[in-house]
C-alpha cells in the first residue's frame, strides 16, 4: 500500500530528537480526538504526500517532514473510522487475491461518487495497459452495516463514447460491507481521454428480490497511469497470416502487441498468435499466454496476461528488462 510505505520511509529517517518533537501532549490528543474532521485529514495528507513524494524517492538522503504530515498520513493508517486506504488500495487486491501486484504509478485514480439509498457507489480507480484495462468500482452502506449475503447489481453497465466490449465480475468482500464490481475491458480507440460513465440499477437479493433501490450514475474520463511503451518493426508470416507489429506496451497486468494484417484481409482478426515470454532483468523469464484478441481502429490487439494454467499474471513485482515474440527480443526502455 502506497500510504503505508510513505509512512514508513518517513518514520525511518526521523532522528529521535524530531521524533520527540512529534510526541503529543494529553491536551493536543483530547483536541485531536474530539474535533476530528476525517475529510479534511484525508484531503490534506493525500495532498502533502504526493507533494512530497518525487523527494522521497528521488533523494533517500532528504528527512525533514513537518510534523503535521506524519500524523495526518498515520491517522489514516490507524483510525477505524476511515476506510478511505482500504477502498482506494486495497479492492484488486482483495478481489483476484495478494497475487495481484500492481505498482502504484500505474494505478489511474478516479475517486467518483454517487449516494443514493443510503448506498454509495465508488468508482475506484482503473489500471491499462494498451487499449485494455480493468476498472473498480465498490458499493458501501453509508452506515457501515454489511450487504445480505449472495446480493449483485445485474444491471452493472460500463458505456463509453467510443466502442468497447467488457466483462464484469463482482464479489462480497470485507465480511460483505463492500460490493466490488470489477470491470475487464478492451477498447478500439485509444483509452487516454476518453469519456466513461458507469451505471447501476437496483441491488438485488440472492432471490433475486430488491434489496437497495437504485439508481447510481458516475461519469468519468479515464486517464491511464505510466505505461512502458516500445514501438516495433516486426514483420510475422504464419500459414496463411501475414501480420506487421508496431507497438508493445507493458504494465502490471500483462503485455498488449498491436498490429495490423498486412495481407488485405484487414476486417479479419488473427487467428495466429506468437510465442510470448518476460525476461526479467536478473535473467528469468515467464512465458504468457494470450486472454484476447480485441479489434483497435488501425487493426488489433493481443493481450497476454495468463500463465500456463490460464490464470490471470500480475507482474507488478517483476523488474521486467525485455519481451520476446517469437524469439524476437524487444528492450524495453
Amino acid at each position: 500500500m502506497q500510504v503505508k510505505r510513505q509512512i514508513v520511509d518517513i518514520m525511518a529517517n526521523i532522528d529521535n530528537q524530531e521524533l520527540e518533537d512529534l510526541l503529543l501532549t494529553e491536551e493536543e490528543e483530547r483536541e485531536l480526538t474530539q474535533k476530528i474532521d476525517m475529510d479534511r485529514i484525508k484531503s490534506n495528507a493525500m495532498s502533502k504526500i504526493q507533494e512530497e513524494e518525487p523527494r522521497v524517492y528521488k533523494n533517500r538522503k532528504v528527512k525533514k517532514y513537518k510534523a503535521s504530515i506524519v500524523i495526518a498520513a498515520a491517522m489514516i493508517m490507524i483510525l477505524s473510522t476511515t476506510a478511505f486506504a482500504s477502498q482506494y488500495m486495497d479492492s484488486l487486491k482483495q478481489f483476484f487475491g495478494q497475487s495481484a501486484s500492481i505498482a502504484e504509478d500505474e494505478r489511474s485514480p478516479i475517486q467518483g461518487t454517487d449516494t443514493v439509498s443510503g448506498v454509495t457507489m465508488n468508482v475506484e480507480e482503473g489500471v491499462y495497459v494498451g487499449n485494455s484495462g480493468y476498472l473498480v468500482v465498490s458499493f458501501t452502506k453509508e452506515d457501515g452495516t454489511p450487504f445480505p449475503a449472495g446480493v449483485s447489481i445485474p444491471g452493472l453497465e460500463l458505456k463509453m463514447e467510443h466502442d468497447v466490449s467488457y466483462m464484469v465480475g463482482q464479489q462480497l468482500l470485507d465480511d460483505n460491507k463492500k460490493l466490488v464490481g470489477v470491470f475487464e475491458l478492451d477498447a478500439a480507440n485509444d483509452l487516454d481521454g476518453l469519456k466513461a460513465r458507469i451505471t447501476a440499477d437496483q441491488i438485488t437479493a440472492a432471490d433475486d428480490t430488491q434489496a437497495v433501490e437504485g439508481t447510481w450514475d458516475v461519469q468519468f474520463t479515464i486517464s491511464p497511469g505510466k505505461q512502458r511503451e516500445q514501438s516495433l518493426n516486426l514483420a510475422i508470416d504464419e500459414i496463411e497470416e501475414a501480420l506487421s507489429l508496431s507497438t508493445i506496451s507493458v504494465t502490471s497486468i500483462g503485455v498488449a502487441i498491436e498490429g495490423k494484417r498486412t495481407d488485405g484481409e484487414l476486417d479479419k482478426l488473427p487467428e495466429y498468435t506468437p510465442e510470448v515470454k518476460v525476461i526479467a532483468a536478473d535473467g528469468s523469464e515467464m512465458m504468457l499466454r494470450i486472454s484476447s484478441t480485441s479489434t483497435t481502429k488501425s487493426g488489433f490487439q493481443w493481450l497476454y496476461n495468463l500463465d500456463s494454467k490460464n490464470n490471470l499474471v500480475f507482474l507488478g513485482d517483476m523488474d521486467i528488462k525485455s519481451i520476446s515474440i517469437d524469439g524476437n527480443v524487444t528492450e524495453l526502455k
